[in-house]
């Protein structure tokens, strides 16, 4: 029967396109500018990738601390001028972008920033509506002696700082009082760096270099070339935006101070913190495509372990922070998530040298634990503050004020995983006897877990030094089901955990470091009429990476579509709530009296917007590649909200996958349809696991070749590459009976008479220090 010409426009409609075609610069960076209320003082905030970073405030010339290094903060704002009058920004239109700002003002002119990606300076440009003598004003934070030669104008050091800082044009211009940078001829576009070095001639050279090509054009196209490397875009264009500002917001917290690494949080977390590095990697330089950032991040890492000898209780670990002063070791898990992110770096680019690396730091790492640290049911033991719940009280034994000692549960998940991790590195490097001996601690662990974590109901949090299990109601058991590669606990044990903490845990806007019902529950973090901060830090402030693990198990179990609901607010607070186009550390557990969140902690956290990044690509799109089996590895879970997304999806030496997908918006024009298109150099096996509509999920596999664009259609336990029928394997059950149905909690209203540890000052810390913390 030949098809109707109806039959055959409606199967070209619901066929995705082979390719996807990235939006150029200026459309890329029009569609992601976050533009500021009239009037609104907003901070922003962007990063050189070395060892500075810029802080200002929309609509402000005064506030935020500007170009911020530790040589000392030279550089604070600037103001531009047309024909002898400056601009007031309070009455510009501002926007705000991932290097800077662009400000237009109704006199036509406009003044752009651009903080210089790996170059130590920025730029600022100033344009007219028509030739106009046009000025540019650096307003500093400190200043020595200024010289004028040869069109270079030179600030010397001044107090508190120890840099140079040059000032270049592309147009000749003069010096002025206060430094004011004035064109000497009518202009319609004048450009000045602003370069810094600890000469005065490095500063010098420096500035003329950059400022003799195009510095903020190079800005935006290399900042759209990082951003594109990997690409999302689905049905829904705002969040296409906070994806984006995630990715960026990312990137700028990758520097190069103590060799490559990556800045938990700003402003103070400007260290390379192991943890929060390597929680942040997947994010801010897997699923980006950053591979090369990424191995020198883990190098890095790697030449800090600690082979002290005489051998010491931290002998194997590598560092929880590396500063000019100090490196200290105080992390239980700053390894175990190090040899994850490792093993995961070299599944996403089949780098089998550094797994030869990582073999020889994983050999000390389980010298070093295994004597100091494992017991005899083969779990990984530690001090209470040692996890990433590490607040201290501060009086003289420094007692924990999430006491989480001697055995956490995710610690114990990231145990396990790293010692499947390292018997695979052993494999690998030929090592078969530490191999099997590392495998088999791994499932003692594991056994040993289950059996003294879990009653069948409830998963502990921890086990006191007594044995007894702490039960107290907390997100880190989602990781237990997060973390492995593979099944630690049984996926039925996986699923009531998901349903334990999300129905106990998880706000619209976040999940809770304590359950509002635990009579520990702060819900304020910041409420000193009451208690020290850090008494609320981790006992049911928000932390906002930790959805980015909660979206990870509610899409494993196909609940995506409450997972997106959560992602749908975080991207809201990403584009408005305090730091435009980034994340804070934490929220209040509780809204104020008006119904508006309450950020906390860092203004711009690391792991907060890598995790939001990392979820996109990982658990909506689903890929997760593992090149040492030479496989492509898909495990989505689309939001019903997405009709549609194109994305590229980087793997190995510059190679990547173009996926195009469609949902038919009538059910009986079929399933989902996918077309992959594969550039590289050969043939993978690609293996989706989709979900079907009762949550479970099946799996299909095939040959990807490089070169022709393959449609795979997708239904019910049936999957059909360009109308071949292929074979279909279950591979998880649904576990909806199990889990139910699942929705946000509703926050209690804040009544300070309504928490326990409200009713009195500093009521936990009384608890702590008379030893009655249970």
């Amino acid at each position: 029967m030949r098809p109707t010409l109806l039959a055959l426009s409606l199967a070209f409609a619901l066929a995705p396109a082979a390719a996807v075609d990235k939006p150029g610069v200026d459309a890329f960076f029009e569609a992601m500018a976050i533009e500021a209320a009239p009037g609104q003082q907003a901070r922003f905030v962007a990063g050189d990738n070395l060892a500075g970073y810029f802080e200002g405030f929309t609509h402000s010339h005064d506030a935020g601390a500007g170009y911020v290094l530790k040589s000392g903060t030279v550089f604070h704002n600037y103001v531009s001028h047309i024909d002898g009058v400056r601009n007031e920004r309070a009455g510009g239109r501002e926007q705000v972008l991932p290097f800077g700002h662009r400000v237009v003002y109704t006199n036509g002119s406009s003044e752009e920033l651009a903080l210089l990606s790996k170059q130590h300076a920025l730029a600022l440009r100033v344009t007219g509506p028509r030739p106009a003598l046009l000025g540019l004003q650096p307003l500093l934070k400190t200043a020595g002696a200024i010289s004028f030669t040869d069109g270079v104008a030179v600030v010397a050091p001044g107090k508190g700082a120890t840099q140079f800082m040059a000032l270049a044009g592309d147009r000749p211009f003069t010096l002025e009082d206060s430094l004011l940078l004035r064109t000497r001829a009518p202009t319609a576009s004048f450009t000045v760096v602003a370069a810094f070095g600890a000469t005065a001639e490095e500063a010098s050279q420096r500035a003329r270099t950059l400022v003799s090509g195009d510095p903020i054009g190079d800005e935006r196209r290399a900042t759209h070339a990082a951003l594109t490397r990997s690409y999302l875009t689905t049905s829904d264009a705002e969040y296409n935006k906070a994806l984006n500002w995630a990715k960026a917001a990312s990137r700028l917290f990758v520097v190069d101070e103590y060799g490559a690494g990556i800045w938990a949080g700003l402003p103070w977390f400007r260290e390379n913190w192991g943890r929060d590095t390597f929680i942040a990697l997947p994010g801010t330089l897997l699923v980006s495509g950053q591979f090369a950032d990424a191995r020198a991040v883990l190098a890095n890492f790697a030449r800090f372990q600690n082979l002290r000898t005489p051998r010491d209780k931290d002998y194997g670990r590598i560092p929880n922070r590396v500063s000019p002063d100090e490196i200290i070791y105080n992390t239980v898990d700053g390894t175990p998530w190090m040899l994850r992110e490792a093993h995961e770096y070299i599944r996403y680019t089949g780098d089998q040298a550094f797994a030869r690396a990582m073999y020889q730091l994983a050999v000390p790492y389980f010298d070093g634990a295994i004597a100091n640290y494992v017991d005899a049911d083969g779990l990984l033991r530690h001090a209470a503050s040692d996890t990433w719940m590490d607040a201290r009280v501060e009086n003289p034994t420094h007692q924990p004020w999430s006491d989480r000692g001697p055995r956490a549960n995710d610690i114990q998940a990231l145990w396990y995983t790293a010692l499947e991790t390292g018997a695979w590195l052993a494999t690998q490097a030929g090592d078969h006897r530490r191999a099997r001996e590392w495998s088999a601690l791994a499932a003692k662990a594991q056994a040993s877990f289950l059996r003294l974590f879990w009653d069948g109901a409830t998963m502990a949090d921890r086990l006191r030094a007594d044995g007894s299990r702490d039960t107290k109601v907390r997100p880190n058991q989602l990781m237990v089901a997060t973390i492995p590669f593979d099944d630690f606990v049984p996926a039925a044990v996986q699923a009531r955990v998901t349903k334990n903490a999300v129905s106990q845990l998880l706000y619209p806007y976040g999940i809770a470091s304590l359950s509002q019902d635990d009579p520990y529950f702060h819900p304020r973090h910041q409420n000193p009429g009451f208690h020290h901060k850090d008494a609320a830090y981790h006992n049911g402030t928000i932390w906002g990476w930790n959805a980015g693990f909660t979206v990870t198990a509610l899409n494993r179990f196909g609940y995506q579509d409450l997972a997106w609901a959560l992602t749908q607010n975080l991207g809201t607070q990403i584009l408005g709530l305090d730091t435009l186009g980034n994340m804070s550390e934490n929220l209040d557990a509780l809204p104020r009296e008006d119904g508006k969140l309450q950020p906390s902690g860092t203004f711009a956290q690391s792991w907060s917007v890598a995790e939001y990044a990392r979820n996109g690509y990982q658990d909506y799109v689903g890929f997760r590649p593992d090149l040492p089996a030479n496989t492509l590895a898909f495990e989505p879970a689309i939001p019903a909200a997405w009709s549609r997304f194109e994305a590229v999806l980087p793997f190995g030496a510059d190679e990547d996958v173009a996926v195009a997908f469609v949902r038919p918006q009538v059910r009986a024009q079929g399933g989902e349809r996918w077309t992959f298109t594969l550039r590289g150099q050969k043939a993978r096996t690609l293996r989706m696991a989709w979900l079907n509509p009762d949550k479970s999920r099946s799996q299909a596999a095939f040959t990807l070749a490089p070169g022709k664009a393959v449609t795979l259609a997708l239904g019910t336990r049936r999957a059909t590459l360009d109308g071949r029928r292929l074979a279909v394997q279950q591979l998880r059950p649904s576990y909806a009976q199990v889990i139910g149905s699942l929705r946000f909690v509703t926050p209690k209203t804040y009544h300070s008479e309504d928490f326990p540890v409200l009713r009195a000052q500093d009521a936990l810390r009384g608890i702590i220090e008379r030893n009655e913390y249970r």
